[in-house]
């Protein structure tokens, strides 16, 4: 029986007194329960008595809401006095999670081209994956979606069995006259060769010849010493923008010097010397190419170029490399790639097939490898290194333009940079990167590029969307941008406008590939609004790169028509951006767009850039 109190009701359980079950209870005191939050409470603010309520969301403690409190538990002090000590650990935490990420990165670009999972947004936090990707990722891809998304690669199938492959960054030219098949050249073409000798020539490069008659032959037509100086200034010059050429001391000296030092007959015995004569008639033959004195496509260059070829025939790289065979058969890649003036394209289709010959050779004797791992000189290690990213650079691209995987792996790549030797100090006094070291720097952001987007599995368009953004971040050194509207330079040497405009074709032919079936799945779905249909924004980019790649290739060829023509590239970037035109003005004449596009189609027509692409397409 409970104790009464004095009024002889029951007595209240005082605090600390156990009840019967052993727990202790609080003291409760007399009133009305409390109905604002505890914060409001200790702040003596009015409280809505929602929960959290507003003024702890003002207050930015809604977690708290509404038993919580910010204090420290010393007295009545303030959570929030500590705030100069917490944010000075946050910084620290920040800078050691950047460090911590940057190691990551760098550990996971020497295993694989892949991203870390670790280094992806939502990472950090498993539950919010979901949410955050489908938040990121934009629209996701039905399978319908992917099957049409897919769809860009194309397989040729020939009447006589013969098939071939074009990915989805193929050139468009490519893709027109796939089917087509022409004869091989007829050797009666070349006056100044030798049935025999052109045999020796257009055989394969991994069988030795050994007669001394076409070694006699092949020495013989080494020019004058004065064509040949002229050649190689010319191989020089082109190279500040076309190739990366030789350096001009070793060039001169150690090949030109030592090949014309004595008769032009004489015998080269010496497996070096055998590859240098290759590599100096493919010096003859892209500088005749180029060669403004010259017809386009001489039979001159042609020449050389078979020469070349005979040349390395008499100590086949594959049964003993050197770096100068490497090099040969890079240039005879870019040679190909430069003459291709047949419907068929099979003469580009060689080019590839020869940067993957050239690719295994140099695996083969470790070019992907850092020099200095096995102690060689600077100079040896600086000369490897620049082959290699030559070899990287042809294969990247060859690789891109008919839309098939590149033969080099970046994961298996551990071969440094070599040195600026043309480093550019700008107004402000900081280094800029030459063309050719930017050239190698881009190349692994589009090797990436292709890995990424134009592998087997489509990836989420946030991924697309990421990769444009690093194309477009990609610096350029100021004296290589295009300066729109800016006062025209005078005095700006031709070599400077090429490379100005490729270092911008370089990045639009990227962007208009990588947003090109996103861009033609807009067409097919809501071509009345382009801009409004879920990718929108690969519409306007494929748009932009399009315009731009017109715009300059027509700025280009006012100041540098020789050169341009005698090129086929700057016409197949651009017949892609008019193809781009000619689909926003046929399959959605109604957007916005449309006007805009049939406008820079008659600024295409009237500038006289209609002709050189209506002749790249039939070709």
């Amino acid at each position: 029986m409970s104790p009464a109190n004095a009024n002889g009701g029951p007595s209240r359980q005082l605090s600390g007194d156990k009840p019967a079950n052993g727990e202790v209870k609080q003291r409760k005191r007399p009133g009305r329960v409390p109905v604002s939050c505890a914060e409001c409470r200790r702040l003596k603010l009015r409280c809505d008595r929602k929960v959290p309520c507003e003024t702890c969301v003002k207050r930015g403690c809604s977690a708290i809401c509404p038993e919580g409190s910010l204090t420290t538990g010393k007295g009545n002090r303030l959570a929030l006095a500590d705030a100069d000590e917490l944010h000075k650990k946050v910084e620290r935490l920040r800078n050691r999670v950047t460090t911590l990420e940057d190691a990551l990165r760098k550990l996971q670009a020497a295993v694989s081209d892949d991203p870390h999972p670790l280094l992806q947004e939502g990472a950090a936090d498993p539950k919010d994956d979901t949410m955050r990707q489908a938040a990121a990722c934009g629209p996701s891809l039905s399978p319908e979606d992917e099957e049409f998304l897919d769809a860009f690669g194309t397989l040729t199938l020939g009447l006589r069995g013969e098939s071939r492959f074009f990915g989805q960054t193929s050139r468009s030219e490519y893709l027109i006259h796939a089917p087509e098949y022409v004869p091989p050249c007829d050797p009666s073409t070349f006056v100044h060769l030798t049935p025999e000798l052109v045999n020796v020539a257009t055989g394969s490069l991994e069988m030795l010849c050994s007669d001394p008659e076409i070694k006699k032959q092949v020495l013989s037509r080494l020019p004058s010493l004065s064509r040949a100086c002229r050649l190689c200034d010319l191989f020089v010059e082109y190279g500040d923008y076309l190739w990366c050429s030789l350096p001009r001391n070793q060039l001169f000296d150690e090949i030109l010097g030592v090949i014309y030092r004595g008769t032009p007959a004489s015998e080269c015995n010496d497996l070096l010397s055998t590859h240098a004569v290759s590599l100096l008639f493919m010096v003859f033959a892209l500088a005749s190419l180029f060669d403004q004195s010259l017809p386009p496509y001489s039979t001159e260059a042609q020449e050389y170029y078979l020469l070349a070829r005979a040349a390395l025939r008499f100590a086949p790289p594959i049964q003993d490399t050197t770096l100068w065979s490497i090099q040969a058969l890079v240039y005879m890649a870019l040679f190909m790639e430069y003459c291709d003036c047949r419907p068929d394209h099979s003469t580009s289709h060689k080019a590839w097939i020869h940067t993957g010959f050239a690719v295994k050779l140099g695996h083969g004797i470790g070019l992907h490898v850092n020099s200095a791992r096995w102690k060689l000189d600077e100079e040896a290690t600086q000369r490897r290194s620049n082959v290699f990213w030559q070899l990287f650079l042809t294969d990247t691209w060859i690789s891109f333009g008919f839309g098939r995987p590149p033969s080099i792996s970046l994961s298996y790549v551990d071969c440094t940079m070599p040195k600026d030797t043309e480093e550019y100090i700008n107004s402000e006094g900081h280094k800029e990167w030459s063309f050719h070291s930017w050239t190698w720097q881009y190349s692994k952001v589009l090797h990436t590029v292709m890995s990424t987007a134009f592998g087997c599995k489509i990836p989420p368009y946030s991924t697309v969307i990421d990769l444009d953004r690093k194309v477009r971040d990609f610096p350029i050194p100021w004296r290589m941008r295009v300066k729109c509207g800016l006062p025209e330079e005078i005095n700006v040497s031709p070599a400077l406008r090429i490379q100005r405009w490729l270092v911008m074709s370089c990045k639009e032919s990227t962007l208009l590939n990588l947003h090109r079936p996103y861009f033609a799945q807009a067409l097919n779905e809501q071509p009345q609004d382009l801009l409004r249909h879920r990718y929108g924004p690969s519409v306007m980019a494929i748009y932009r790169s399009g315009w731009r790649l017109i715009e300059g290739l027509k700025e280009t060829w006012k100041k540098v028509p020789d050169v341009l023509s005698r090129m086929s590239l700057p016409w197949s970037q651009s017949l892609s951006g008019a193809i781009v035109m000619c689909l926003l003005v046929t399959r959605a004449p109604t957007s916005t767009l449309a006007q805009a596009s049939l406008q820079e189609l008659d600024r295409v027509y009237y500038h006289g850039l209609s002709a050189p692409l209506i002749l790249l397409h039939r070709q």
